[in-house]
């Protein structure tokens, strides 16, 4: 009997030694990462001090608002190169530019003399500004344009920077074939706003190069002249490099100055990424120009 209880009491001894070697033992802690969003984040991402240039195509029309003139013409075959100058932790990033081998075209000969200062003008102008991730482009400015020049020459610096539209890449990733808008308030120095919506489409990828179609609509008003317009075109990002390749923009604005006066700019541009090859970086009738460019 006295055997028995001695067993009985080595295995109760034995399951308490059990029970408190397995609590003394703590569960550990399984940190599970969660999946990968589907798709590419597209972003630029350069690094300061880098370079980067294109050969450009440009062509700008402007006519008054009704009138029976035709169409006032320029157009432009040129090269620019612009510097990632500062680059900061976040990705902000400051830019300067400058074009050169600037040179007038047109369907006539009297367009392309025409143009023969704007291209003297381009040729001499300086170009910064501050551009995010995400392609928004701000604090956008132009030095050493004539007076007379300086309208033309800084629509057209805009429009091949893309400035003053807001960013153009989706704030997370995005898969083939799926959409997202951006939109943007943009402040007029005169007062005012351009307020853009702009659908983008990440229509395929190719070479690990993403291709994007973009269509919008811009509308706005500065000191009582109304601005409405639309934009179209097509962006390619080297995804891998963070560094567009491409891009082509088709821009239609009407800014009217009153119930009959105003002025329609049209305005193609024609971007093709390159290796830095170096280079030394009208009013509507009745109403005066400043009515008209302070929407610009």
């Amino acid at each position: 009997m006295m055997q028995f209880s001695n067993d009985r009491a080595r295995i109760a001894g034995l399951g308490i030694t059990l029970l408190l070697g397995l609590a003394g033992c703590p569960k550990k802690n399984v940190v599970v990462a969660p999946p990968v969003p589907p798709g590419d984040t597209l972003r630029l991402s350069p690094k300061a001090g880098d370079k980067a240039g294109g050969n450009i195509k440009i062509r700008l029309e402007k006519v008054d608002v009704g009138g029976k003139k035709k169409p006032k013409t320029y157009a432009f075959q040129l090269e620019e190169e612009h510097v990632f100058e500062k680059v900061d932790p976040s990705g902000s990033m400051h830019v300067t530019a400058k074009f050169f081998n600037v040179e007038a075209q047109g369907d006539t000969p009297k367009e392309k003399k025409a143009g023969e200062d704007l291209a003297r003008a381009l040729s001499d102008m300086q170009v910064a500004y501050d551009l995010n991730t995400r392609g928004d482009v701000t604090n956008f400015e132009v030095k050493n344009v004539p007076d007379a020049n300086l309208s033309e020459a800084r629509l057209i610096a805009v429009w091949v920077y893309g400035a003053e539209r807001g960013p153009m890449f989706d704030a997370g990733p995005i898969e083939t074939g799926k959409a997202w808008q951006t939109r943007a308030q943009i402040p007029i120095p005169a007062g005012g706003s351009k307020n853009w919506e702009i659908d983008c489409n990440y229509a395929k990828k190719e070479k690990n190069v993403a291709f994007i179609t973009v269509a919008g609509k811009v509308t706005g008003e500065s000191q009582g002249t109304q601005l409405t317009g639309e934009i179209k075109g097509d962006l390619r990002l080297d995804v891998g490099k963070g560094a567009l390749v491409y891009q082509e923009m088709d821009s239609q604005s009407t800014f009217r100055t009153g119930e009959t006066g105003g002025q329609q700019i049209h305005i193609h541009v024609t971007w093709e990424g390159q290796a830095p090859a170096g280079g030394a970086a009208a009013p509507a009738e009745g109403q005066s120009a400043d009515a008209v460019s302070v929407m610009k």
